[in-house]
């Protein structure tokens, strides 16, 4: 499905004529221009990264530089040494490696720029234009042995094996990759090896995207894939004997045409290198479009739904996002008034991927498909389930998965598959994962508040997550949004009796506790309320005395009533489902304590 989206969408951008590249072109990242004499020599190295002005988290301002995207002959997908038509790696090029002492001929080096030498004077023979001729002057003048200490290469330090080079004629007057007489020879040397293809019918297949006769593609063109293989990833690759069937070796089996092919791993390729197109939530990479020709606007609202906003974007858009979310509390529909002043288009197919690198494959963990009303709808449904009490912000996914994460622990990232179902339960508006509950209660009944990260133990984001679990679980509101008296659940009871208990102890010391009953026994009181409870109560009448009388009253009968409410007492043990009504419960009577004060506040 992934695929044929791809070509799809590669359709409607080539009916607008964006990005459409020639047949053997494609962009790269270049940071430097070599520039050259007439005769060959290296008269300069010039930087042509776009410098920017970012602010990073702190507020503090920073410099960043952006290499050049140019267009060039298609790189080869090669991972053996092979060179490029116009080559832009500096070990190609200059036949050195920067070693700890220094730039050195090594074996690689060597041989890799013997094959660029090879190449380029081979390809470039007969061109007599002044840019091409100084390119070929300079291959046959280079000795690398004899620029181990070449000034310019020097100063580069490690942006030499980092960056990618262009050509250029001293001046300005030229570049290579522009030259005229070049981009001759080079389009009809495509045009021959695409003939090549055609002129035999043996190898000729029913594209199983575009439904033609055509010929198929033997090796898929290489992705750049964020957090991938530095030289690229494949998604489709068959190089195992293990993979071949009925004779067919390679990527042969998979059916796709060699037109298809350029088609999605281009448009992968431009869509994995856009941030407005895709998100990455640890070792998952969400990919998005729409199946028309300007999806901005689908992709923009998406995007920030998911918790990822753009600098660039305008106020109006920022202002309308957040009237989106806002009904979310209110349960309306997918096609209300704000997403169509946004300019998106309810009705148009939109497609969401879950992608995570293999070692040099690229692994498909998910993909979705709907028309995007009703993603968004599905999505305001989602942030209405996690609404819990008097939390009015968004929750997004990049929060979900901070709360999955122990702040002690040194892995930010939880598993593909984890994430994976939790995005599919909130797109598709179903059960959201058991993985999701037990990770939740867990980190609840194992971290602890501290000075510095308060709030991490149990704030509304867990809550709201633990009663979003269940309330979906069940199919109904187990759980309101704030504090319900009228639960008669015990698991739910206990938990608001032990904050009840918590707010005894914390009025009957002066000053700050060092030490809670919520440090010491709330872990074990959400497993086994039977044996720690009572053990409270019986501390909680030593906190009662040092109470006004009036203080006192009222706890001992919010404490009667809450009691009084469990027919059978006491549960021996809770379950996964048991304990989460406890930590909803305790959190929902801690959060109708402070709302009291500060009316008590208010009214004063």
């Amino acid at each position: 499905m992934l695929i044929k989206a791809l070509c799809e969408y590669a359709d409607f951008l080539d009916e607008t004529g964006q990005d459409m590249l020639p047949e053997g072109w494609g962009y790269q990242y270049v940071s430097y221009r070599i520039m050259l004499t007439p005769e060959g020599d290296v008269s300069n190295i010039i930087d042509i990264r776009e410098v920017q002005s970012q602010t990073d988290k702190k507020g503090k301002a920073k410099t960043i530089k952006t290499a050049a995207k140019l267009l060039l002959p298609e790189r080869t997908q090669k991972t053996a040494i092979d060179s490029n038509t116009i080559e832009h790696r500096p070990l190609y090029i200059f036949g050195l490696e920067l070693t700890k002492d220094g730039l050195e001929v090594t074996s690689k080096s060597e041989k890799s720029h013997k094959a660029f030498a090879e190449h380029e004077l081979d390809f470039f023979e007969g061109l007599d234009s002044k840019v091409c001729t100084a390119y070929r002057k300079f291959i046959e003048k280079w000795q690398p042995e004899n620029e181990k200490g070449n000034a310019l290469l020097c100063d580069l330090k490690n942006e030499y094996k980092n960056s990618y080079f262009a050509f250029g004629l001293t001046g300005g007057a030229a570049n290579l990759e522009d030259d005229e007489q070049f981009k001759s020879k080079y389009n009809e040397h495509i045009k021959c090896k695409a003939s090549e293809k055609t002129d035999s019918d043996d190898d000729m297949l029913q594209c199983s995207i575009t439904g033609e006769m055509s010929a198929p593609a033997r090796i898929h063109d290489k992705i750049k894939f964020p957090g991938g293989n530095s030289t690229g990833c494949v998604l489709v690759g068959m190089k195992e004997p293990s993979f071949e069937s009925y004779g067919k070796t390679q990527s042969f089996n998979s059916g796709i045409s060699e037109a298809a092919m350029k088609k999605y791993t281009s448009t992968l390729n431009k869509l994995l290198s856009d941030k407005r197109h895709r998100m990455i939530l640890g070792d998952l990479v969400l990919l998005f479009f729409a199946l028309k020709s300007d999806d901005g606007a689908e992709c923009d609202l998406f995007s920030m739904m998911l918790g990822e906003t753009r600098e660039q974007q305008a106020a109006k858009t920022e202002s309308g996002i957040h009237d989106v979310l806002k009904t979310a509390f209110a349960g309306s529909s997918g096609d209300d008034k704000a997403v169509a002043e946004l300019s998106c288009d309810n009705e148009v197919t939109f497609y969401i991927a879950g992608l995570t690198a293999n070692s040099s494959r690229i692994c498909q963990k998910f993909i979705y498909r709907d028309k995007f009303g009703a993603i968004v709808g599905n999505l305001k449904k989602h942030q209405e389930d996690l609404h819990i009490c008097n939390n009015k912000r968004p929750v997004y996914f990049s929060d979900i998965e901070k709360q999955l994460i122990s702040p002690k622990s040194t892995d930010t990232a939880i598993p593909p598959p984890l994430m994976t179902s939790i995005i599919m339960a909130a797109l598709n508006g179903s059960k959201y994962p058991v993985g999701l509950l037990e990770s939740v209660i867990r980190r609840v009944k194992t971290d602890n508040d501290e000075e510095n990260n308060n709030y991490i133990k149990l704030n509304d984001t867990r809550a709201g997550i633990i009663k979003a679990c269940l309330n979906r679980k069940y199919g109904r509101e187990e759980i309101t949004v704030a504090l319900n008296e009228e639960n008669r659940d015990p698991a739910y009871l206990c938990g608001r009796l032990f904050a009840v208990l918590e707010k005894i102890q914390q009025e009957s010391v002066e000053g700050t506790l060092n030490r809670t009953i919520t440090d010491a026994y709330f872990s074990s009181a959400a497993g086994r309320p039977s044996t720690i409870l009572p053990k409270l109560m019986q501390l909680s009448k030593n906190h009662l005395r040092k109470l006004s009388e009036g203080r006192a009253v009222y706890f001992e009968k919010l404490t009667g009533e809450i009691i009084g409410d469990m027919e059978n007492g006491f549960p021996q043990t809770l379950d996964l489902d048991g304990q989460g009504k406890f930590i909803v419960g305790f959190y929902q009577q801690k959060q109708a304590f402070f709302q009291k004060n500060t009316n008590d506040r208010k009214d004063g």
